[in-house]
């Protein structure tokens, strides 16, 4: 069997939790084969610890390397620029979240990977986490009655150093971006585009959201109360609350969660622990080569249109909040 042949853009630590869950994928054999890295010594290091033979600097050499797809795993504001010209390329791209600074970008690239007939999609993992699929499962089987509301929130005490990537306007800093887009994420894929979208924030002296509060709004009284915080810590803990019941994704529930709590009003409760292999990336390469053996260039689980809906809600939470990233608007 052919070994599917990686390309890696950002050899951090992401990229390592990445590249030790290909050895769990079901689809195939998978190996690095390239690295593009702004620091050759970082990728160095990278690359002697997963045996890449290829290290790079200049994207135009690097895509040249005869790679069957990339993962691109650098700060988001990077993102727009490496997908663009690896979907030009023709080279498949699954790109770390948030896919782009904004919807309009976004919109550029899946016009690309329409055009040069070339799968795109956002690494949005916790998509194809066994947690969430049983989430999906509990509701599909009408366990908790129509759903009423979503409440999902995630924090964390980001060391302030003022130039890192949490609080640096120019690296798209801030709360929202790093962490909002899961939040907003589960409550776009369980209850579709919001009709309204209301927010407040902290704004740092530098523009950047520090800690974030969204309330969207949805026809036949739904709703979903999100936040998100790089300056405070909380129980990582979402909330499904349906007509009949609730469904609770324990902490952390973006990750590998203790378990899900089905709570049914009135009649019983039970609780399925969650347990999988590795840190769970190996379940989106899964469905990205399912994509390319089938031929498509989007995933019917993490479409383009949902990427554009998230987007949709980051964008309009910046304009209400005033988060500006001068150089990418």
């Amino acid at each position: 069997m052919k070994t599917f042949r990686w390309g890696i853009v950002g050899p951090g630590s992401i990229a390592e939790e990445f590249v030790k869950d290909l050895a769990f994928v079901k689809n195939g054999k998978h190996s690095v084969k390239s690295i593009l890295s702004d620091n050759a010594e970082h990728a160095k290091i990278f690359a002697e610890k997963f045996n890449v033979a290829n290290i790079f600097t200049d994207m135009q050499t690097f895509l040249q390397s005869k790679v069957d797809a990339v993962y691109i795993a650098t700060p988001h504001t990077l993102h727009y620029e490496q997908a663009l010209a690896c979907l030009e390329f023709k080279i498949p791209v699954l790109c770390e979240k948030p896919i782009t600074i904004n919807q309009k970008q976004l919109l550029h690239l899946t016009d690309t990977a329409v055009t040069y007939n070339t799968f795109f999609m956002e690494g949005m993992w916790i998509r194809f986490l066994p947690s969430i699929k049983k989430v999906l499962e509990l509701i599909r089987q009408h366990k908790i009655g129509d759903i009423t509301s979503v409440k999902a929130s995630i924090s964390y005490r980001a060391p302030k150093v003022r130039e890192s990537r949490y609080f640096n306007p120019d690296l798209g800093g801030g709360s929202l971006l790093d962490l909002g887009m899961y939040p907003a994420f589960l409550a776009t894929l369980l209850l579709g585009k919001p009709s309204a979208v209301k927010a407040v924030a902290a704004v740092s002296d530098r523009g950047v959201d520090e800690a974030c509060s969204i309330l969207l709004d949805y026809p036949d009284k739904q709703y979903a109360m999100l936040e998100s915080s790089l300056i405070t810590k909380s129980d990582l803990i979402a909330e499904i609350v349906g007509q009949k019941g609730k469904i609770k994704i324990l902490s952390p529930w973006n990750e590998t969660p203790e378990a899900i709590q089905l709570d049914v009003y009135d009649d019983y409760k039970v609780e399925y622990p969650c347990r999988w292999e590795g840190r769970g990336f190996q379940f989106e390469v899964d469905e990205m080569i399912q994509c390319l053996n089938s031929g498509t260039i989007e995933s019917t689980l993490m479409p383009h249109e949902l990427s554009m809906q998230v987007m949709e809600i980051m964008d309009e939470v910046r304009e209400q909040v005033n988060v500006k990233y001068a150089a990418f608007e």
